[in-house]
């Protein structure tokens, strides 16, 4: 992880990411260029003309991303370790330190609760995005992610039902949701280094060959803690990953 104290990192986080999913909203992921295009524009222009981006802290924009990615995993009744998996896939992606990983970890607890209200949480990322769309599509993309796992009515309807809190207008929502599936998609089928034409038993047997070799339990003794967490961070990718193709394709 990089220091707390950079002030360039810590000015540039958002609006990269910002970018990279317009980029990736733009292309409808046709090219793996759009979002690193997005995200170098984002960097240099975005912080420019919105400066809300470097003035709120990241954990006002996390914490209630998180809350609400625990509540549409637990909206099914359940939590799976699929869903667990996506959801930390974005520490990484979201640039997170060990203390901002624990704050997101008990925001995730306080939305799997079962007195839980989504409504709260929306507001703040309402708030926090300055009716901003592209950021909006960003936190339903993020939520999405979770709610494809088990692709559950219960998860589905409580992601609309975040989506209409936020003030994304549906038919908007619904064309994005759309593109954005096939894109996930995509690059399940890119982690476990396939394509869409493979066999069910070339899936499983592709699944079954990369967690055996990337798994922190298969990791040499000596192994760092950073390779050690390497190595967990690219197991939950592929526990994802799979799991995502299972529920498409109907195996078990």
């Amino acid at each position: 992880m990089r220091r707390s104290g950079a002030p360039a990192r810590a000015m540039n986080w958002k609006p990269a990411l910002v970018g990279a999913i317009v980029g990736t909203i733009i292309t409808r992921a046709r090219t793996p260029w759009g979002p690193v295009v997005g995200g170098v524009l984002g960097a240099l222009f975005l912080e420019r003309l919105f400066p809300q981006l470097r003035e709120m802290p990241k954990a006002a924009f996390t914490e209630p991303l998180f809350e609400l990615a625990g509540g549409v995993a637990k909206a099914d009744g359940a939590i799976s370790d699929a869903e667990v998996a996506t959801a930390t896939q974005w520490f990484e992606r979201l640039e997170l330190d060990a203390a901002m990983r624990k704050r997101a970890i008990a925001a995730f607890d306080r939305g799997r609760a079962d007195s839980w209200r989504f409504e709260p949480a929306c507001d703040s990322l309402r708030t926090y995005t300055h009716e901003q769309q592209e950021l909006r599509l960003m936190v339903l993309k993020l939520l999405a992610d979770i709610a494809a796992v088990d692709a559950q009515p219960a998860s589905q309807a409580l992601l609309d039902a975040i989506a209409e809190r936020i003030n994304v207008a549906r038919p908007t929502w619904d064309s994005f949701r759309a593109g954005t599936r096939d894109t996930q998609l995509a690059a399940d089928y890119a982690e476990l280094q396939l394509t869409p034409a493979a066999s069910d038993d070339e899936i499983k047997a592709a699944y079954r060959s990369l967690v055996a070799r990337h798994h922190p339990d298969r990791m040499p003794p000596g192994a760092s803690a950073a390779v050690r967490r390497a190595a967990s961070d690219k197991t939950s990718k592929l526990n994802a990953a799979y799991a995502r193709i299972q529920r498409a394709r109907g195996l078990n």
